[in-house]
């Protein structure tokens, strides 16, 4: 299958830093930045709704040594109550940590109950004992019972993993069982790719990748943005019983449209999937205390 991909929105948030996660729930995108000290709540047309105080700091921008860097997120169900679980990258201490922060029925901030604050040091440390050299969880989405989570590869440890466990696992960490899955780089790219969200898409069986490009060779440091691209692997349920993965295609954003040249697209959600294709939004974090948001339509055709 090959894709087309439409560019049908886009919008500078400029006094919104480092977008590196999005979800879509309750025909809202909750937003978050990777040194922000807060989230938003926007609706489809981009307009914030609803707002919470994730850190009390008092910099826009959370210091590099200081910030939890928070990478992924998810829509997560417990005791019948939804909340939106945000992960941090877990690539330095302050960094091993999990929030939870609790929504209402119509899908807005539950004010009246605070974001509760989780360590995740025994499960972290346990990925990094089972050969993940660097420890940076840049992505994760849910399927059935279990939690999928992305791991973000370097040019000094250039492998992108897949991280199969439960989809409570930070409540018994030292137990809780877990896998990986190893990503093959894609072929005839120069530049290492490094993964930095998934997006699952349960009707079609479908995953999503995002990779970008940039010129650092650790986790933890930031460099000049290169290119990002949207990668897809078809039944997914299947294949992720396998070791490796690899790729059935990718494409370069920036060969759709030059608004993507430059952009470290971080974020990926789902709103719809239907017979006109995905409808996808997007969020990049440029390193420049800004952030774009980008609506996209994905369809494959034979």
């Amino acid at each position: 299958m090959n894709p087309t991909v439409q560019l049908l929105q886009f919008l500078l948030l400029t006094n919104f830093p480092s977008g590196s996660s999005i979800n879509y729930y309750q025909d809202k995108l909750y937003i978050l930045g990777d040194d922000a000290r807060t989230a938003l709540v926007l609706d489809r047309n981009y307009h914030t709704v609803d707002s919470v105080l994730l850190f009390d700091h008092p910099q826009k921008r959370i210091p590099k040594p200081e910030k939890v860097d928070l990478e992924s997120s998810v829509i997560v169900t417990i005791m019948n109550h939804k909340y939106l679980l945000v992960l941090g990258s877990g690539s330095t201490e302050a960094r091993k940590k999990i929030l939870l922060v609790p929504l209402t029925s119509e899908g807005l901030i539950d004010h009246g109950k605070p974001p509760v604050q989780n360590g995740v040091q025994v499960f972290y440390e346990r990925l990094a004992k089972s050969g993940i050299t660097e420890v940076n969880v840049e992505g994760a989405f849910m399927m059935d019972q279990e939690m999928i989570l992305a791991n973000r590869g370097s040019k000094s440890f250039p492998d992108n993993f897949l991280i199969v466990t439960d989809n409570n696992f930070w409540t018994h960490q030292k137990e809780v069982n877990f896998r990986k899955v190893s990503i093959e780089q894609p072929t005839g790219k120069k530049e290492y790719l490094g993964i930095s969200e998934l997006c699952y898409v349960e009707s079609k069986d479908l995953l999503l990748f995002l990779f970008t490009t940039e010129a650092t060779g650790n986790s933890y440091d930031d460099g000049a943005i290169g290119s990002s691209y949207i990668g897809w692997l078809n039944n997914f349920s299947t294949k992720m019983l396998l070791p490796n993965l690899k790729l059935d295609g990718i494409t370069n954003l920036s060969d759709v449209s030059h608004q993507f040249n430059h952009q470290k697209i971080e974020g990926i959600c789902l709103e719809s999937s239907d017979d006109h294709g995905l409808l996808l939004h997007l969020i990049s974090d440029n390193d420049n205390g800004q952030s774009t948001l980008f609506k996209i339509l994905l369809k494959f055709k034979d």
